[in-house]
């Protein structure tokens, strides 16, 4: 059963959203912040939206058994060591679930790089959970190697992507171009298209906006690889 106030509560959110990409549009009002997963936009939206999910929904005390491996061997991918960084595909230029796309050659990261935060589900009240150790473009891609805090809600969280719970992330980013999608034969609108924008954060969540930007796996080795060595050098 559809859970009628937090659908309508989505789509007051992507209604904010709209009007606050109009009103920067316009110059009379700064670029909003945007996460790819609830999209969120003015942050007196987003403190509402997350005091109002806290009381309902506490964050769970979930108890993670370091010797439990519910994934046989054959279907876990380059992240199933049991310590270190995982490697995630945090964005991809594919259509979302909100109809938005977002350019993979747009990324600016210069800023995100100073200030790597990992958030838990786009919450800018929370400690961060970890920290990104790279960042990169490749090709139609956003990925990132992320490594999760030292702290107990950090690693129940951590301990969900180990073992096979949890696969999805997010991105929290300032948009600085876009345009509107529309039918090429109606002209109803779509969606929209980012640009350019300049990533803020990452966030661990359980379902993402981008349907790619996931945990990665074995297929993705060689890209990890290059990505790395293009962190050393810059």
């Amino acid at each position: 059963m559809i859970n009628e106030g937090r659908r309508l509560g989505l789509a007051d959110d992507r209604a904010a959203l709209l009007r606050a990409l109009s009103a920067y549009a316009r110059g009379v009002a700064d670029a909003p912040m945007v996460c790819k997963w609830g999209t969120l936009a003015e942050p007196v939206v987003r403190q509402a939206h997350h005091e109002q999910e806290s009381q309902i929904h506490p964050h769970p005390r979930i108890k993670c058994g370091a010797g439990s491996d519910p994934l046989p061997s054959r279907e876990r991918g380059i992240n199933a060591e049991l310590s270190g960084a995982l490697t995630f595909v945090a964005s991809t230029g594919a259509v979302d679930r909100h109809g938005d796309t977002v350019a993979p050659e747009g990324w600016r990261l210069d800023a995100y790089r100073e200030n790597p935060v990992l958030l838990w589900a786009h919450d800018y009240r929370r400690p961060a959970i970890g920290r990104a150790q790279s960042v990169w473009r490749d090709g139609g891609a956003l990925l990132a190697r992320l490594e999760f805090a030292p702290t107990e809600f950090a690693r129940e969280v951590e301990g969900l992507y180990r073992q096979g719970y949890q696969q999805g992330v997010s991105v929290g980013f300032r948009p600085l171009r876009f345009e509107e999608r529309r039918d090429a034969r109606t002209g109803a609108f779509l969606g929209i298209r980012f640009l350019e924008q300049e990533l803020l954060e990452i966030s661990a969540v359980p379902v993402p906006a981008n349907q790619g930007a996931l945990l990665a796996r074995r297929a993705d080795v060689a890209t990890e690889v290059v990505g790395l060595l293009r962190g050393l050098r810059g």
